[in-house]
């Protein structure tokens, strides 16, 4: 074998190797949901995504997402536009029954303003679909009860 042909042979090896490395990259586990929003539900700023698993509901991954629409005051975004996707990536561990819930959080207080909840299964290194509806989430009262 030549020099050059001997070069040629080590960068085939090489490349083969380094593309049956890049074979080995595990995918993201994600869940994309279609979150729609009732009339009644006020602008929303800040989403939270919350995916639990149903046996134990403490094992769960949480995202904020603050809005990337221009908004009127210098210092908050403009409210978010439905229907829309949110792309949620979860742990692998997560895997089997979860719960999916969305929130709607106030700017400024950062309660609670709209929810909606479904069920799905998460399958690791693949992406799941969900839909969701938000509703206006149940305002407490003063002394920690429903109004």
């Amino acid at each position: 074998m030549t020099v050059r042909g001997r070069h040629a042979f080590r960068i085939a090896l090489m490349a083969a190797v380094l593309s049956a490395g890049a074979g080995c990259a595990k995918d993201a586990t994600s869940v994309v949901v279609t979150v729609g929003a009732d009339p009644a539900v006020p602008p929303i700023l800040i989403l939270r995504g919350i995916v639990a698993t149903q046996d134990d509901p403490t094992r769960a991954s949480t995202s904020n997402r603050s809005s990337n629409n221009e908004g009127d005051a210098g210092d908050r975004p403009g409210p978010f536009v439905f229907p829309l996707q949110l792309s949620l990536t979860v742990d692998s561990s997560l895997k089997g029954l979860v719960d999916i819930t969305v929130e709607g959080i106030d700017w400024d207080t950062y309660a609670v303003t709209a929810s909606g909840t479904t069920t799905g299964v998460v399958v690791p290194e693949h992406n799941i679909a969900a839909s969701l509806k938000l509703s206006p989430a149940a305002p407490i009262s003063g002394d920690g009860g429903t109004d």
